[in-house]
């Protein structure tokens, strides 16, 4: 029936193919009326559109009357063809067709049917980008992606649609017809619709029905029950074969996909340029490129297109990896036979996650596999008690209850190097949509995942480094507390820290003292005479250091140091200054120290009982308690003294005693008590 116009026309389901058939036969003048068991409230979102274009609508039941007066009913894939509603238009003799079929009556491309039990979808997929490739233009819907019924209205005639086609499609067939049928293998599915083996063969071999000589049928000569259907075909008849080396066909030798036709053998390409896992794509590879050859493709291109080629949505996709565990999305295997062939693309080390609703078939052939390549198996849904009743034994069964607490016990029981692999064996619709939905469930639990375990290593990586620095802080000697106020005026005559030092220090060069490391302490570091300079030329020594003093109450005793000559009061001015770029330094504390001769040697810690005249050394020893005050003079001179290893360790106890300094690897003692250190001066200034 190629003319629907004023017909009256019921569309039975209203999901995606439900729609597009509906709108496809309105415009073509029929009076459109769709019928869904579902209630109105969970179909929202769909019928609106519906009931702006006038097509009717007929929700949360079936009436048998509804369908009785119909000129043409059109049913989608997922309703049963036992519906009693179905029945009793039948013995109304109301014609029934699949929507395949009302796609047929409309395209005038040329149709490629591609069926079989697994590998449909990334034979499909990847003939359509061959043809694009070769430059060609191409639809590519059917069973996945858009249904067929939608290029009716969107692609040109020269336009070559490719369609995947289920059982449940292709078993109410009357016409339909493609110019080249695809099938790929027959195992054991959908036994909960079709009521044996031998009725779900049956009904994939509609798709050879309407074939005539001038057609074209590609089959698998690897497969036992395919070869059992070819003498039934009359269409011109092509084989592919990953074990045989065909006459006439496209086959694999040593490594090489060879084709060859005639007298014609041509290499298309080599096998390892399949970037598909598993062995049972290089059987998808050669069922797609047997295809794109009689269809007069370009050769080079059907070798990029293979070699870019990468694994459609839910049918062994890779997501990501966590921890160095990967995550694969094989939603789309809804039969024990497609997760056979999914476990076959492994190794050891795989975390399967059976889930969704029975079909039928048995699990038994799974125990081997089980066994060799499984290290957990995770059990959902309503097929959950049966599986385990089945492979019980076989592996190591977790009855998760959810897909989530599957995907998380299984990432805390995977190593690195694991497969944590969704390949469900089961249908979807207990707790899913579609495999599309549930796929798409799986890659967000894993996405979110992801996030969780790396926000946890960012947060441990942040703590770790906080806890090395505070080790770090602690253990560094620049880090120790000093005391407040510490100063210190000579290497061998500490003074007590009561002092608080603030200042505006010069560049690490200008103090370090000309001392080699590792001399002894007695050997005193030989420096460079004073220069006569103008006073003005060098800043005063009062605006190059700045002395605070802390409230205490028993000031320092320091000696004042008498006025010496102004050229005396002026810098030493260096012959060869360096010149040190900034940077941001801890400096150690400062020792001040008056400039001696290369000759000179310090006085020993002891007071010489008798020694030179008071007037070379100073003041005499009852002026000595005279305080120093802020007036004083700064002194004029500066270097910079060995820096104080674990200065906080060291530091004053509770007894108050001054801590002891290292100073060119000896020891010195703190000054006795009672005795203010003073600054030692040197005669000959």
């Amino acid at each position: 029936m190629t003319d629907v116009h004023g017909k009256k026309v019921l569309v039975v389901g209203l999901a995606r193919t439900g729609r597009a058939a509906a709108q496809c036969l309105y415009r073509r003048g029929a009076v459109v009326t769709v019928t869904d068991s579902r209630p109105p409230w969970a179909l929202e979102p769909d019928f609106k559109e519906l009931l702006a274009h006038r097509i009717g609508l007929e929700l949360g039941l079936h009436r048998a009357e509804t369908f009785r007066r119909q000129d043409l009913i059109v049913v989608s894939p997922g309703v049963l063809p036992e519906l009693p509603e179905l029945q009793a238009a039948r013995k109304a003799h109301v014609p029934i067709v699949p929507e395949i079929e009302a796609a047929g009556w409309f395209l005038e491309s040329e149709l490629v049917g591609i069926t079989g039990s697994n590998g449909k979808t990334t034979t499909t997929a990847l003939l359509g980008k061959i043809l694009e490739a070769s430059g060609f233009r191409a639809f590519v819907g059917g069973n996945i992606g858009m249904p067929l019924i939608s290029a009716v209205d969107t692609v040109s005639p020269d336009t070559i649609v490719v369609a995947e086609l289920s059982s449940f499609q292709l078993e109410i067939i009357q016409d339909f017809r493609p110019h080249v049928a695809v099938l790929l293998n027959l195992t054991a599915n959908h036994l909960d619709r079709h009521r044996s083996f031998d009725d779900y063969v049956r009904a994939k071999t509609q798709i050879f029905r309407n074939q005539t000589a001038e057609d074209v049928a590609v089959l698998n000569a690897d497969d036992p029950a395919v070869m059992s259907l070819a003498p039934a075909v009359a269409a011109r008849k092509v084989y592919f074969s990953q074990k045989q080396t065909l006459p006439e066909g496209i086959f694999v030798s040593d490594g090489q996909i060879l084709y060859r036709v005639g007298n014609l053998e041509r290499v298309l390409l080599e096998t390892r340029e399949v970037p598909l896992r598993g062995e049972f794509n290089v059987e998808n590879v050669l069922a797609a490129a047997t295809v794109a050859c009689v269809l007069g493709v370009d050769f080079q291109a059907l070798r990029r297109a293979v070699r870019e080629f990468r694994a459609v949505e839910h049918r062994l996709e890779y997501v990501r990896e966590i921890r160095g565990v990967e995550f694969y999305n094989d939603s789309k295997a809804t039969s024990v036979d497609a997760v056979v062939k999914a476990l076959s693309a492994f190794g050891r080390g795989v975390h399967l996650i059976l889930v969704g609703k029975d079909k039928g078939a048995p699990y038994v052939p799974l125990r081997a596999l089980l066994k060799e390549r499984v290290r957990r198996a995770y059990l959902i849904g309503a097929a959950a008690e049966r599986i385990g009743r089945e492979v019980k034994g076989a592996v190591e069964l977790v009855h998760a209850g959810t897909l989530e607490s599957a995907v998380r016990q299984a990432l805390e029981c995977a190593v690195p190097g694991d497969v944590i692999l969704l390949s469900p064996a089961c249908a979807s619709f207990d707790q899913f949509q579609d495999y599309e939905h549930r796929g798409r469930v799986f890659k967000g639990l894993v996405e979110q995942l992801a996030q969780e375990v790396k926000a946890a290593e960012a947060q441990k990586r942040a703590e770790d480094a906080a806890s090395l620095a505070s080790v770090a802080a602690v253990a560094s000697p620049e880090a120790q507390p000093k005391p407040a106020g510490e100063v210190r005026v000579s290497p061998e005559s500490p003074v007590p820290a009561s002092t608080e030092v603030a200042a505006e220090l010069p560049a690490p060069e200008a103090l370090k003292p000309e001392v080699e490391p590792g001399r002894a302490s007695e050997e005193v570091a030989t420096l460079e005479p004073l220069r006569e300079e103008p006073v003005a030329a060098q800043a005063a020594p009062a605006e190059l250091m700045r002395v605070e003093f802390a409230a205490e109450p028993t000031p320092p005793e320091i000696e004042k140091a008498p006025e010496a000559p102004q050229a005396a009061e002026q810098p030493p001015a260096r012959s060869e200054p360096a010149e040190a770029p900034p940077r941001a330094v801890t400096y150690p504390e400062l020792v001040y120290v008056y400039e001696v001769a290369a000759k000179e040697v310090a006085y020993p810690e002891e007071e010489p009982s008798a020694g030179p005249a008071a007037d070379e050394f100073g003041p005499p020893p009852e002026d000595w308690r005279a305080p120093e005050s802020l007036a004083d003079e700064a002194l004029p001179f500066e270097v910079r003294g060995a820096a104080r290893p674990n200065a906080a360790a060291a530091g004053a106890g509770p007894g108050g005693a001054e801590p002891q300094e290292a100073h060119g690897g000896d020891v010195k003692p703190a000054p006795p008590a009672g005795r203010p250190s003073r600054q030692k001066r040197l005669p000959g200034l």
